[in-house]
């Protein structure tokens, strides 16, 4: 499931040293990734999704404006991938 995924990276991540908070747009505003990490000056946000599952056209609109302006943006289904993109030992 997407929050057992989105809890295991959030914890291992935290446990390596990561500064990671979860992301909540304000009123008016969605789309936004599911959490934001830093570490070392690097800051990632991830968008947690079920198994094979793709972001609605919000969060597709908003991931492009992210990216357009420079942000490292991710979209991850696996507990494996959010950590190889961290770079968090499994």
């Amino acid at each position: 499931m997407e929050i057992e995924v989105e809890n295991t990276v959030a914890n291992k991540a935290e446990m390596a040293g990561w500064f990671q908070r979860k992301v909540h747009w304000g009123v008016n505003r969605k789309g936004a990734p599911d959490r934001v990490f830093i570490k070392d000056g690097r800051v990632v946000w991830i968008e947690f999704k079920d198994r094979n599952e793709e972001p609605n056209a919000q969060q597709e609109r908003e991931h492009k404006r992210m990216r357009d302006a420079g942000a490292e943006l991710h979209v991850v289904d696996t507990v494996r991938e959010g950590l190889r993109i961290l770079g968090v030992r499994p």
